[in-house]
């Protein structure tokens, strides 16, 4: 009967590390359709669901006021006193990385397998048969 080899603690970590790798991936894909809904809606949000914008003043909504697929797309807060008043500094997320990632999960940056090969095409030629002389 062979051994059965326990793989080497590397890069991955041991058994337990990929156990653990490997139960992240089914709950991640379990909850596939909200984590893309989620993903879409973060994608989606807009500086002026988070701010009200007329001319050239600007302030911050209330939070109940701000829905949650732009709460959620909020990167940082940065509020800074200064003598004139407080500076309120909003950063989102990067919107090209989200439709980055959504148009791989999608398949869409997929590059297909055999572009690179060429073609194959059989050609068949047939050649006119020679006039049969008289009596053959």
């Amino acid at each position: 009967m062979a051994k059965r080899q326990v793989p080497p603690v590397g890069k991955f970590g041991g058994i337990g590390q990929i156990s653990k790798r490997l139960r992240g991936s089914q709950i991640i894909y379990d909850n596939r359709d909200g984590l893309a809904m989620t993903m879409l809606g973060i994608a989606n949000a807009n500086v002026t669901d988070v701010m009200e914008w007329e001319g050239t003043s600007l302030t911050v909504k209330d939070v109940k006021d701000i829905p949650d697929h732009a709460l959620a797309a909020i990167k940082k807060i940065k509020i800074t006193p200064t003598e004139k008043g407080e500076i309120v500094e909003v950063e989102m997320v990067d919107k090209v990385r989200m439709f980055q990632l959504l148009a791989k999960s999608a398949g869409l940056l997929d590059t297909e397998k055999n572009a690179e090969k060429p073609a194959v095409v059989n050609i068949e030629m047939v050649m006119p048969e020679e006039d049969k002389k008289d009596g053959e």
